[in-house]
């Protein structure tokens, strides 16, 4: 099954270290990676636009963690899943994978 990663905030003790990594992991610009983090550190979550596997997430999770993200997983629900997740979209190989480039980078609470 499929999950999407859902950073909800940025608590840790070097947001010049975890900017850099996020950049890294998720492919993006320093520049967006900084954004993202300086509004999770404001409470502000954040959502990957793509759907991850449970492999990729599992070693991501643990990662980003340890860099002071709080990370949920959201499990995408297929059509003989039991009502459980989030839907499953229109999902092509031609989409970028778990490292692929970032779109619709922030999300506001409520």
């Amino acid at each position: 099954m499929s999950c999407f990663l859902m950073i909800n905030s940025w608590a840790g003790e070097d947001q010049m270290t975890a900017t850099e990594k996020m950049a890294r992991v998720f492919r993006m610009d320093p520049e967006e990676a900084d954004a993202v983090v300086d509004n999770l550190s404001n409470g502000n979550p954040w959502q990957f636009d793509h759907q991850v596997s449970d492999q990729q997430s599992q070693i991501a999770e643990p990662y980003l963690q340890s860099l002071g993200f709080d990370v949920e997983r959201i499990p995408v629900m297929s059509d003989d899943d039991m009502g459980m997740g989030m839907e499953m979209e229109d999902y092509s190989e031609s989409k970028p994978s778990f490292f692929g480039k970032i779109k619709n980078m922030f999300t506001k609470k409520g």
